[in-house]
Parts: C-alpha cells; sequence; structure tokens
C-alpha cells in the first residue's frame, strides 16, 4: 500500500482524509479496495462521504472507481449557482446501494420524493438526516414514515435544535410500526407518540423542538424519556422578531419558552442524562429565546450536576445567569462545555473559580470576553484542556456581511498562549494582529482557525511549534496579500484556507514555490485577485499534486474579477497541473443571491471542455446554473474597480471598537432596548 494511502488511514478520520485517500487509490492503478475497505471499517461511516462532485459526476454518467468504499451521501453541500443534486436511485445505481448514511438538501421536494419512492431499495440505510421540510412535503413523508426503510434505521433527523420553525410549517413524521431508532430528531409530538407508544425501545438520544407548554409537560411525562442518555432541546413557544439593523444588542426574552421550559425541567426525569443542549435562535446581531427564568428552572431541576457534557446556545441570559449554571455543574466529571452567543462578558471568566480536572473542550464562540476576562479564565485550573473557541463570529462573505467581534485581541491572545495543552484553536473575529498570533504559534496545536482577522501580513516566525504540528489552518479574510512569511517547513499540514484575501499574481507564484504546496490536499484561494499570470505559473508548476478541490470562484463584487467572456487559462483544467482533483469551481458567484455569472469559460467552450472526460470538470459544467439576465441587460458587464478589501482595515478596527462598547455596556448591565 502506497504512502498517500498509509498517510490518509494514519490520520483522524475525516471526509477530507477519505478523500484522499481515495484519490490515491485512483491515481495508483492498482486493486486496493478490499485492503482498504477492511481498514476503513473501523472509521464512522459519516466519514466515508461522496463529495458533491462526485454524486454530480454519477448523474452525468461518470462513476469514479471508489464509490464501493462510500458509505454517506451529503446532497446539502451544492455551491452558489450550482443546481440541486438529484437523488441517485439504488435500482439503477449499484454504486449507492451499500451507503448507510444519507442527508437531504435543504428545502428539496424532488429529493425528498425520491426518497420516498426508492425507500425500500436502501438496503443498507442506517441514517437519514431532512434538512428544510415544509408542508408541501408531507404526502411524501407519510410514505417515507410508512416505509420498510424506517424500521431499520438507527437514526432520523427532520430537524434541528437552532432552526427557528418560523418560515415553514414542518409536517408530522408519525411512525406507527416498531423501530431501532438510537437517535431521533423530531418535533415533539412526533416524539411523544414515539415514546409513549414504545416505538423505539433503543432510543438513547434526542432532539426535539417544543412549541407549547403542553407539549413540553406531556414530553416530561412521557416514560422513555429516563433512558436517554442524550438531549437536545429547543423550545419554539413563542416569536418577537424585533432587532436592530447589523448592531449587536441583548436580545429578545420569548416569556411563553421559559414557561415551557419550566415545565419539562421541573417534571421530567432525566436520571440517564449525561449530555445537554438547550438552544435558542440567532436573530440578527442578538438573540432570542428563553433568558434567565427558564435557565433557572433547568438548575433547579437538578439536571446539571450529572453531566459530562452541557451545550447553551443563542440565548439572551448573561452574566450573573450563567455563573449559576456553572455553580451547578459538578466541575470534577465535566468534560465538554459549550456556552456560546450567551452575552458572556469578562465577569463570566471570573465565574470559572473551580477546578476542572476533565475539561477538554470549552467553547465560550460568540461572546463578549476581553483580554482581562481570558486571563481570568486561565487563572482557573483546566489541566487537560485540548480544545478552546473564543472566536466572534466572522459573518459569512466580508461583501455582504460585518463580523461580530469577540474583543479579546493581541494581549488575551498572549494569554491564551500560556495554555500549553491545547491541540485545537479558534480566534476567529478577535481583533487578532501578526503579533498576537506570533504568541499564539508557540503553541504545538494540530487546529487553528484565525479568520476575520486584521492579520495584514503573516509574522516571519519559521521555527515556531505550531508549524511542525499543525494540520488544519484557516486564514480567510485576513487582508493577506504577498504571503512571504509563509514557513518553509509545516510537515503535517493537510489543509489551509485563504479565502477572501488579497492574493494576487505574486501570491500564487510563493505558492507555486512553497515547499509544503506539494503535501497539501485542501488549498482554499476563494475570492481572490489572481490574475492569468499567476494562475498559469501556479498550474505550470505542477506542485499541487495532492490538492482534491480547486476553488477559484470570485464574487461578483471583487474589485477588477475576471470578465464573463474571458476564458482561464488552459493550464488550469489540464490533468496534469492539479492531478488529485475531485472538485473543481470556477467563475464569478453572487453570494448574496447564490447566484452565478460564469464559471470560467464561456457558454460555447462547455460541451467541448465536457468531452475531455474530466470527471469533476464534467460534474462542474454539467450543475452550474448561469445566470438569467434579462433581453435588454448587458451579458458581459464591466467588472466593479472598488473594492471592500480597500477600507477593510478600518473595518476591522470599527468592528472591534463597536465590541468593546457593547461589551462594556453588558458588564455595566445596561441591556434595555433599543440598544
Amino acid at each position: 500500500m502506497n504512502e498517500e494511502i498509509a498517510r490518509a488511514l494514519r490520520g483522524t478520520p475525516s471526509p477530507l482524509a477519505f478523500r484522499a485517500l481515495c484519490a490515491a487509490v485512483t491515481r495508483s492503478g492498482e486493486d486496493l479496495l478490499e485492503r482498504c475497505e477492511e481498514r476503513l471499517a473501523s472509521w464512522p461511516d459519516e466519514t466515508r462521504q461522496a463529495p458533491y462532485s462526485w454524486i454530480a459526476a454519477l448523474n452525468s454518467g461518470f462513476a469514479t472507481p471508489v464509490w464501493p468504499l462510500v458509505r454517506s451521501l451529503d446532497l446539502r453541500s451544492a455551491r452558489d449557482g450550482m443546481r440541486d443534486l438529484v437523488l441517485p436511485d439504488p435500482r439503477v445505481r449499484p454504486e449507492v446501494r451499500a451507503v448507510t448514511d444519507l442527508r437531504l438538501a435543504w428545502y428539496d421536494h424532488d429529493q425528498v420524493a425520491a426518497l420516498a419512492e426508492t425507500a425500500d431499495h436502501w438496503e443498507h440505510l442506517r441514517s437519514v438526516e431532512f434538512a428544510g421540510l415544509s408542508e408541501s412535503d408531507g404526502e411524501v413523508i407519510d410514505r417515507v414514515a410508512a416505509s420498510e426503510m424506517v424500521t431499520r434505521l438507527e437514526s432520523l433527523t427532520t430537524v434541528r435544535v437552532s432552526e427557528d420553525l418560523w418560515h415553514f410549517k414542518i409536517p408530522p413524521l408519525r411512525i406507527d410500526r416498531p423501530t431501532r431508532l438510537r437517535h431521533a430528531a423530531l418535533l415533539a409530538p412526533d416524539l411523544i407518540h414515539l415514546l409513549r407508544n414504545g416505538l423505539a425501545p433503543d432510543l438513547k438520544s434526542a432532539v426535539v423542538l417544543v412549541e407549547s407548554a403542553d407539549d413540553a409537560r406531556d414530553l416530561a411525562g412521557c416514560e422513555g424519556i429516563s433512558a436517554l442518555n442524550h438531549l437536545e432541546i429547543g423550545f419554539r413557544c413563542g416569536k418577537d422578531g424585533k432587532q436592530p439593523l447589523w448592531a449587536q444588542y441583548f436580545g429578545n426574552v420569548i416569556e411563553a419558552d421559559d414557561v415551557a421550559c419550566e415545565e419539562f425541567f421541573s417534571r421530567a426525569m432525566l436520571t440517564n442524562l449525561r449530555s445537554l443542549t438547550v438552544h435558542g435562535t440567532t436573530m440578527g446581531m442578538g438573540r432570542e429565546g428563553l433568558g434567565a427564568r427558564g435557565v433557572a428552572a433547568i438548575v433547579a431541576g437538578g439536571v446539571l450536576g450529572q453531566l459530562t457534557e452541557l451545550t447553551l446556545a443563542a440565548l439572551p441570559v448573561g452574566d450573573d445567569t450563567i455563573a449559576g449554571v456553572l455553580d451547578a455543574i459538578d466541575a470534577t466529571i465535566i468534560e465538554k462545555m459549550v456556552l456560546t452567543n450567551l452575552v458572556a462578558t469578562d465577569r463570566t471568566a471570573g465565574a470559572f473559580a473551580a477546578e476542572y480536572l476533565r475539561l477538554r473542550h470549552l467553547d465560550l464562540g460568540g461572546n463578549h470576553l476581553g483580554p482581562d476576562g481570558v486571563r481570568t479564565l486561565f487563572a482557573a485550573q483546566m489541566p487537560v484542556l485540548e480544545h478552546l473557541d473564543l472566536s466572534g463570529s466572522a459573518g459569512g462573505s466580508p461583501h455582504y456581511s460585518r463580523s461580530d467581534v469577540q474583543p479579546i485581541g493581541d494581549e488575551g491572545a498572549r494569554a491564551v498562549a500560556e495554555s500549553k495543552g491545547l491541540k485545537s484553536l479558534n480566534l476567529s473575529a478577535t481583533g487578532l494582529t501578526a503579533a498576537g498570533l506570533t504568541a499564539v504559534l508557540e503553541l504545538p496545536l494540530e487546529s487553528l482557525a484565525v479568520s476575520a482577522n486584521p492579520l495584514g501580513a503573516l509574522p516571519s516566525v519559521p521555527d515556531a511549534p505550531a508549524w511542525r504540528t499543525l494540520r488544519t489552518l484557516n486564514l480567510d479574510d485576513c487582508a493577506l496579500g504577498d504571503l512571504a512569511s509563509l514557513p518553509p517547513e509545516a510537515p503535517l499540514l493537510e489543509s489551509i484556507s485563504f479565502s477572501h484575501n488579497n492574493i494576487d499574481s505574486g501570491g500564487a507564484r510563493v505558492l507555486a514555490g512553497w515547499a509544503v504546496l506539494p503535501q497539501l490536499w485542501d488549498l482554499g484561494l476563494h475570492d481572490n485577485v489572481i490574475g492569468d499570470d499567476g494562475l498559469t505559473g501556479l498550474a505550470r508548476s505542477r506542485a499541487a499534486q495532492r490538492i482534491l478541490e480547486l476553488d477559484l470562484e470570485q464574487d461578483v463584487w471583487t474589485a477588477h474579477h475576471r470578465r464573463d467572456s474571458v476564458p482561464l487559462p488552459a493550464e488550469v483544467v489540464a490533468r496534469e497541473s492539479f492531478p488529485n482533483l475531485d472538485s473543481l469551481y470556477l467563475g464569478v458567484i453572487d453570494a448574496y443571491h447564490g447566484a452565478r455569472y460564469s464559471c470560467g469559460f464561456p457558454a460555447e467552450r462547455h460541451e467541448e471542455l465536457i468531452r475531455t472526460g474530466r470527471r469533476e470538470l464534467a460534474a462542474f459544467l454539467t450543475h452550474v446554473q448561469p445566470f438569467e439576465y434579462l433581453p435588454d441587460e448587458d451579458q458581459d458587464p464591466d467588472p466593479p474597480t472598488e473594492d471592500f478589501r480597500a477600507e477593510r482595515t478600518a473595518k476591522y478596527a470599527k468592528d472591534f471598537a463597536d465590541a468593546q462598547e457593547f461589551a462594556a455596556r453588558m458588564m455595566s448591565d445596561d441591556i434595555g432596548w433599543p440598544p
């Protein structure tokens, strides 16, 4: 078995590592499927996932020879301006018959209908996840519920705990036969039906959305609730919706959610529960859901002291309420705490006063800690902490959104750097500069995310410990340009992303000569400003031999982006330039509207390019959904000449200052409306 296959197998199982293994098997030309299957048997099935391009290629008649290794299909992965995938039919597509894990696209009635039609032919299917059902899906969901497939499933998802239920009414999924379900994510009436009728005797994990106090009371009274060891619950009993535009605010407390939370946690016998998630909803730059009263009911219920994992997210609660939660947790047994988007400030950090002997995972992202809070946090004893998230919210594409910064800055980053046991760190949208990153790179990290920060350039620290240990690095939207300070060595690095930066042809030439490039599986270059000379240099270098996905898309608002009528250099799609590719994304997109203006080559060349036989190119070109111009509209408009990058430094500074001001208001309990 060659070294590249061995490298993928000895790392942490992940969809990226699986794709790398499959690419290596394909390139080897040997029949290694049986040997790889033996080694992959210990991997979770959801990591053995076919990417969008494989499914698109299969629908276009191109089947990769490694399909027998696939166990998971995720049809939610369509890109801007790409057609939704067609669910492969196992009756005519033997490639998908071994699939055990299936995830359907958001609000795609055709996929739901196709699953209802073929349900009993997915012989090995054990997990199904629907994403975004609506009233129009009611009839086909009834057919799914009546199928034999449902009796074989071990996991069934129709809702996520973060959904708001405002826009569409999710139809019931009412099962009337015994199942093997160990995990179910359902609306409360559907979960109540399963539990009351003993139709899921093996159920140990549940996700549920509760829409009334009556449902909360009924769910709490179900005998099967005591068998759960994992519960994610969201109360959706009321709605406010009030928010300022592009401004931070405390959020909206929904009294009906508080009442329902009291009803549930005062009655439910959760004797075996070890993992609990309670999730509200995001509302602009704030949050909406149950408040201090509801969380007090959770504390009073007594369940927190038995948990090894706790998640509270997107709730308008604040420091004093969080402090009450921390007091109720048993610090000697808790292993994972996620306290995100709760309006926490430095006062919350002071509540971490215990000795957390088993805490390995701590996520305080989306809050409002500053450097003093980080220093206070690390005064607590967390001797085995490996994963830390102190990020703000990067907010998506910087063309259309603003970051909601957690203002720890460089001082906070230096305090983090004192915790030497960390393996995974997220400091995205924290006001980090190159000086703070220098300190962080002293940590022997495996994963680091610092997106949406004003780095301007990478610090020149080629011998920093992190470069010897990092496997993944996210540098999106960091105002990076020439890349002159890339380290000469990073022996374990597999994935690095530079999306939404200022990388031009000079930066592309630096990448082409970078000694680390030949080992990378993933190189993110989405929405940069690389010219034809840079693209040609990168392609002709033949250095990116293992890159699996090439994304050279630009946003329609990027200054001087490629004109729709100008084709990319032929070298970009030449097989010898990037021989390991399984996915390809080119052209100009409009991320705000989810549309596509071009795909890198004029339409009249598509058939010619498809005939080259390159699967990933055919998958892309046959699934692009070009923008529909009006009859009198200019179909090759001039690209913009002004770009957000010109004022990016000033915008970083404003976002940071706004975050500091908001944190000061929250610490003084100035949480009134309007913000």
